[in-house]
């Protein structure tokens, strides 16, 4: 076994899956824990790149942005941007 190496990037669809998880972990998180176990299981996401996704949970919420943008490749950036100005929103509406 190789040593922990940096993830592949997350693709759109990985990202807007994890931006999903994200969102649904605030409001159910044994739910959250259960598709994130399910994706898992399915192979949507590598070894390196489940591990990185569990370090993003992890996070303070003001850490998950900068984060995730790491973690997204060059196409799901855009992603990220929309969806956690979203979040960002929703945070200060319920705040």
């Amino acid at each position: 076994m190789k040593p922990s190496a940096a993830p592949e990037p997350l693709t759109p669809s990985q990202t807007q899956l994890v931006l999903e998880l994200l969102e649904l972990r605030q409001l159910a998180p044994k739910e959250t824990a259960a598709k994130f176990s399910r994706l898992t299981q399915a192979g949507t996401f590598s070894e390196a790149q489940q591990e990185a996704i569990e370090i993003l949970f992890a996070l303070e919420e003001d850490e998950i942005a900068d984060a995730l943008f790491e973690f997204a490749d060059d196409d799901a950036r855009d992603i990220v941007r929309d969806g956690l100005a979203h979040e960002v929103r929703l945070s200060f509406v319920a705040a």
